[in-house]
């Protein structure tokens, strides 16, 4: 499953080999000061935002690659039913405006955005509803 990690000033979306390959793109770098908000979003299909421009997308399944919105680029690694992690980016950040990101069995979402924001020096999000 993709990871957020923190890499000093970096956040970083690594994907596994499947998720390269079905998402048609390679592991992520944004920089921390970037990151504007960050939430556990425990429904993450809801808040799917545009179409698929990259990638595959099995609605209730499986969602990896890039999305189009009006306002920008999402980038989406979602597993069935698990919950995720979306991280906002600060506009003209860079290509995207938002990653969503499930998190693997067992891992806690809430307690990864707590981390990702901790380390980006902002306050977590509220889950999202």
């Amino acid at each position: 499953m993709a990871e957020l990690i923190i890499d000093d000033w970096d956040l970083v979306v690594r994907l596994t080999l499947r998720e390269k390959i079905w998402g048609l793109h390679g592991d992520i770098r944004v920089r921390l000061p970037s990151v504007a908000a960050v939430a556990a979003d425990p429904q993450p299909w809801l808040g799917l935002r545009g179409w698929r421009m990259t990638g595959i997308a099995l609605v209730g399944r499986a969602v990896y690659g890039t999305r189009r919105h009006g306002t920008g680029y999402d980038f989406c690694i979602l597993h069935g039913d698990r919950p995720a992690v979306r991280v906002d980016m600060a506009p003209g950040s860079g290509r995207f405006s938002r990653f969503v990101i499930s998190v693997p069995e067992g891992v806690d979402p809430e307690a990864e955005a707590a981390k990702i924001a901790t380390a980006a020096g902002i306050a977590p999000s509220e889950p999202a509803s």
